[in-house]
């Protein structure tokens, strides 16, 4: 991108897109991680398989989702699904996106799309084009054209 050229705002469907691919790649890292985990249940227990709702393989699942969306935006602006749909989170305080970004986005980010995707949608009443989880995260989701 040159530096005459100003960001342009994602689109919905890139939006979209971009995470039912991410979901998808991280179904995949969940269930790995899980087999890891069960066969570390197993070492400790001897049980074959974990408790439904046990709270530590929750925080377990919790800690893996967090990493992996927060780990790709502070490391490399974008996730497996972002980079595959040309889409990437920058700040917009002009600060180099951290993990307090990272942390607020992905917080903002579960009643954005939990309340039937009213936070994301708010995006097309915000002047700047922005939802719920870019305005408490000082972010935003920028579409990067083909060169």
């Amino acid at each position: 991108m040159t530096d005459t050229q100003i960001p342009r705002p994602a689109g919905l469907t890139r939006l979209i897109g971009s995470l039912v691919y991410d979901w998808l790649v991280l179904l995949g890292v969940l269930m790995l991680l899980g087999f890891i985990a069960v066969a570390f249940n197993k070492f400790l227990t001897g049980a074959d398989a974990i408790e439904p709702g046990n709270p530590l393989f929750v925080l377990w699942n919790l800690v893996i989702i967090y990493f992996y969306f927060a780990g790709f935006w502070v490391t490399k602006t974008q996730t497996v699904g972002m980079r595959a749909w040309r889409i990437y989170v920058a700040s917009t305080n002009d600060r180099p996106l951290g993990w307090m970004h990272a942390t607020l986005r992905m917080l903002a980010a579960i009643p954005a799309w939990g309340l039937a995707g009213m936070g994301v949608f708010w995006r097309y009443t915000n002047r700047d084009r922005l939802g719920w989880q870019d305005q408490a995260s000082w972010t935003q989701i920028y579409y990067r054209p083909k060169r």
